[in-house]
């Protein structure tokens, strides 16, 4: 699979399955707009399904052929699955549109099969469980972590 970086124009050759992994886990606990859609050589649009979701796991095997599933974290029947592409194209020259990929496949017979995946940013629900011992006070924490200390103590004190 080749990648093209459209920061610097500069194409490669994908160097390892880490690497593909290492670049799409990016997504992970992140909400993401994708469009996967099938056209032409003429232009023709087959079909386009457009859609949003917060990503909670990416695999990536290359057993008989390279295979990339994103999985939905709100509904566990929904996924994505990418079989066999031909390139993937980074986009990230522009930080405030964020980082995005789209990967090809050209067929035999001229058609062209696209899906592109950009990031939305962080999902609200994991930013709210990540920031939620940002807005304790520190009374709070203490007072707190002396209930959990004491609570220990007497746990431990033998019966009787």
């Amino acid at each position: 699979m080749k990648i093209i970086y459209t920061r610097g124009n500069r194409t490669e050759t994908l160097a390892s399955l880490g690497t593909l992994r290492k670049i799409l886990n990016r997504f992970v606990a992140h909400r993401v707009f994708y469009e996967v859609s099938s056209r032409s050589r003429r232009g023709h649009e087959f079909f386009s399904a457009k859609n949003e979701f917060v990503v909670s796991a990416i695999e990536v095997t290359n057993f008989e052929h390279l295979r990339i599933l994103i999985f939905d974290a709100n509904n566990q029947s929904h996924s994505i699955e990418i079989l066999n592409p031909q390139t993937m194209r980074i986009y990230d020259e522009l930080p405030r549109n964020g980082f995005a990929v789209s990967f090809i496949t050209n067929e035999r017979d001229g058609a062209e099969t696209r899906c592109y995946i950009r990031d939305e940013g962080e999902d609200d629900a994991a930013l709210q469980q990540r920031t939620a011992l940002e807005k304790i006070t520190l009374p709070q924490l203490f007072e707190y972590l002396e209930d959990l200390t004491s609570s220990e103590t007497a746990a431990k004190k033998p019966l009787g």
